[in-house]
């Protein structure tokens, strides 16, 4: 089965220093550089699902990347993304798949009492190091395969000294 990760944006924003530094100048950009800081999770087979506090109105469900196992929630200015995380968590057929990642106790009681799992910020990063560890051995050995056969590139051309 396939993990899925519920991500509470905001919360994951403030949590990790150089995001919380760009939050504090760009929001939108610190939002974007977070996602891209994530993608390389979808490599390795992962589902997520990032939830931010929408911006007044209806909420909202993109697709983020190349792959159809990224989501970004906005939520809608009455419920919160704590609300939608919650709902979403407690709305699950399969629990068990299901890991929210957040500081906020609250929200990790409720992944819990619901039979998901949930982990702390600092625990995504260490998970985020280890499949871009992963994949980069992946493109290593693809690469290693395929170079066997090639001679490696010099640079043949004469370029004379000034």
């Amino acid at each position: 089965m396939q993990e899925h990760l519920i991500i509470d944006g905001n919360n994951t924003l403030h949590a990790i220093p150089e995001l919380s530094r760009e939050l504090s100048v760009d929001r939108n950009q610190a939002r974007d550089s977070l996602l891209r800081m994530l993608e390389p999770l979808t490599n390795t087979g992962i589902r997520l699902t990032v939830v931010f506090d929408g911006r007044g109105g209806r909420g909202s469900i993109q697709k983020f990347g190349s792959s159809n196992a990224f989501d970004v929630v906005y939520s809608s200015s009455q419920e919160g993304a704590d609300g939608v995380i919650e709902r979403m968590t407690m709305a699950s057929k399969q629990p068990a798949q299901l890991c929210v990642v957040t500081n906020d106790n609250l929200i990790r009681n409720c992944a819990y009492s619901c039979g998901a799992s949930a982990m702390r910020v600092d625990q995504l990063t260490k998970k985020l190091d280890y499949s871009i560890d992963q994949v980069t051995r992946q493109l290593d050995q693809i690469r290693g395969k395929k170079n066997d056969w090639k001679e490696p590139f010099h640079n043949k051309l004469d370029i004379p000294e000034f």
